[in-house]
């Protein structure tokens, strides 16, 4: 049986009742405090709020595509990098790779001296540093022939003396801790340690007024067969008593110890004593390293 329009009209009153009485009990409940979320969302919608948030997201967006693009970049910017350092280092190389074979000793030693401080302290790369100490070994191969041209005898020389350098000071100062740190010298020192070093002796002085007499036993050493590098003047304080003739006892061939021992009583007047150093001394002396040490001059 059909609803009437009265019936209708009743429930439709009766709904929109129940409609009305929910809202206001919802309305007459206490309502929880907003959580972070919702007053993070509420700040959004205003203008600051979405100011900032557009901000942001450029700035991470740019960041973002920044790096991206260095990401994908990287393989060419190493490749230009290490072509460029290369290209440096090969320069310096054609630069004093001439030097070193110069006939004028001071631009051997200068040569010797940047060559080996750029291998020390990584300046240039492994392939360069290298071709420096083949360089080196060349160099020194062609001094030390028995028919080496006086420049390859004097190239040679200066590699030597440079390499001994580093290890002189053990025997300059005896009082010296073993452990006392050396200068660094990379390409020098991997070039001298592959050859069968000769024979050096060094002249140590304490007092200029020494300097005449220890120049003409230098030449006559040289005169010798002997590599006499030079003299070098020590403190005054660190000279003997007497004459010295100083070597490590294990890194001296007998037969090179009998020719230095002869050589140097003709040449060194009054014959120095003989003074075979501690081990804690010869820790950065090289092989058949001799050095004369002249007696401090009488007070």
């Amino acid at each position: 049986m059909a609803l009437t329009d009265e019936q209708r009209q009743a429930i439709r009153e009766e709904e929109q009742f129940r409609l009305q009485l929910r809202e206001e009990l919802a309305n007459s409940l206490p309502r929880a405090a907003p959580g972070p979320l919702e007053r993070l969302a509420a700040f959004f919608d205003t203008k600051a709020g979405f100011w900032l948030l557009t901000t942001v997201l450029a700035s991470v967006t740019a960041t973002g595509f920044g790096t991206l693009q260095r990401y994908l970049d990287r393989n060419e910017i190493r490749e230009r990098e290490v072509a460029e350092a290369t290209r440096r280092d090969t320069e310096t190389l054609l630069k004093l790779g001439p030097m070193l074979t110069s006939d004028n000793r001071s631009q051997v030693d200068m040569a010797i001296v940047l060559l080996d401080g750029l291998t020390a302290r990584k300046g240039v790369d492994d392939v360069v540093a290298g071709q420096v100490r083949r360089l080196f070994q060349a160099t020194l191969t062609a001094g030390l022939k028995s028919d080496a041209s006086d420049p390859e005898k004097t190239q040679a020389q200066a590699i030597i003396a440079f390499a001994d350098s580093a290890r002189t000071a053990a025997i300059q100062r005896p009082g010296a801790a073993a452990s006392e740190p050396a200068a660094t010298q990379a390409s020098v020192s991997a070039a001298v340690d592959q050859l069968t070093l000769p024979v050096r002796v060094y002249l140590q002085i304490g007092s200029d007024d020494d300097r005449p007499r220890a120049t003409a036993a230098l030449e006559a050493l040289r005169q010798a067969g002997l590599i006499a590098p030079g003299v070098e003047r020590v403190p005054p304080s660190s000279a003997p008593r007497s004459n010295e003739l100083r070597y490590c006892g294990d890194k001296v061939d007998p037969a090179a110890l009998q020719r230095v021992r002869e050589a140097v009583a003709a040449a060194v007047s009054p014959p120095p004593a003989e003074k075979v150093l501690q081990p804690s001394q010869c820790g950065k002396v090289r092989a058949n390293h001799f050095e004369v040490w002249y007696a401090r001059a009488a007070p």
